[in-house]
């Protein structure tokens, strides 16, 4: 089964309860995407909201943000689980990795579309995830982009083993092309170790769009085409 995170992108409290409710109980974890209207035009509310919610759904943050660093406190404060950075707004990304850590989180970099690969090398080993937009970040509702395939072998290439995260436009048909990217990467050491477990997919308009999300998170997690109306 695929691994599909529902991305929400609130501008306020009621929108993040009225999107997570849908959701409630089919899932485990959830992106909360914090814009600050700097990184792109949207601005949504911050991350320490989410200690006023009394759930057991894993949160995630994943931060678009200018100087991610500087917001690792507010999502501690918020009980996330996980948080994930522009690269691109980073000052120092081992500050931000060993802080968020510290904190007692795991941490993620995120590489937008047009971003290249360069500064992961360096921190691949000490990372608990790798996100990779497929669209540009900032906004929901965009198209895939197929370079972002070229990228998920280079993450394979430099690590066999670190989370891939993909984020933006994504449906049955281009999730199924991210998995033949990562196992293209993978056949060369063992052609049999084909699994969904190493990569994640986000998923936000295509997800909630739907009148019926539950029936769409199903399609995705078992890669079914979507039925006729």
């Amino acid at each position: 089964m695929v691994n599909i995170i529902p991305a929400i992108m609130p501008k306020t409290k009621g929108e993040l309860m009225e999107k997570l409710e849908k959701v409630w109980g089919s899932v485990s974890r959830v992106q909360l995407d914090v814009v600050d209207g700097v990184f792109a035009k949207t601005v949504t509310i911050g991350p320490e909201i989410l200690g006023e919610i009394n759930t057991i759904v894993r949160f995630d943050a994943h931060l678009m943000v200018e100087k991610p660093e500087l917001w690792l406190e507010k999502c501690m404060n918020g009980g996330v689980e996980r948080v994930i950075g522009q690269v691109e707004m980073m000052d120092d990304v081992n500050l931000f990795i060993a802080d968020g850590q510290a904190m007692g989180m795991e941490v993620g970099l995120a590489f937008d579309l047009e971003t290249n690969l360069e500064r992961l090398a360096e921190v691949v080993t000490d990372l608990d995830c790798v996100l990779l937009m497929s669209v540009p970040a900032g906004a929901q509702g965009q198209k895939f982009d197929v370079r972002v395939l070229k990228k998920i072998q280079e993450v394979r290439r430099l690590s066999k083993t670190l989370p891939i995260v993909v984020d933006g436009g994504i449906d049955e048909s281009n999730i199924k092309q991210c998995l033949a990217a990562e196992w293209a990467e993978e056949m060369a050491e063992d052609e049999l170790n084909r699994t969904f477990s190493g990569m994640e997919f986000v998923v936000g308009s295509h997800l909630f769009a739907p009148v019926d999300t539950l029936k769409a998170l199903e399609q995705l997690r078992h890669l079914s085409p979507p039925t006729p109306s």
